[in-house]
């Protein structure tokens, strides 16, 4: 069972500032070792684009390729992808 304590100043409960570094076990996760959260987890974020975005990929329902972008005016333009 694990006992939890509390700090408190003046009868109130706070929580001190820490830094990864000082807590022991929590590590940065990398592709090659788990961390703060798995390797796979990590891998996963990483593919992750962050906008703005060129252009979206949507599958078909016949498996064909379309690339959703933005025209200069704003307007959604739809291309196949290779034609």
């Amino acid at each position: 069972m694990v006992e939890w304590k509390w700090l408190k100043k003046g009868g109130v409960r706070f929580y001190p500032r820490t830094h990864l570094k000082v807590v022991d076990g929590l590590d940065v996760a990398t592709a090659d070792n788990d961390g703060l959260l798995s390797k796979s987890d990590k891998a996963k974020l990483d593919k992750l684009q962050v906008g703005p975005f060129d252009g979206l990929k949507f599958k078909s329902p016949d498996g064909s390729i379309f690339i959703l972008s933005v025209s200069n005016e704003g307007k959604p333009v739809f291309t196949k992808e290779g034609g």
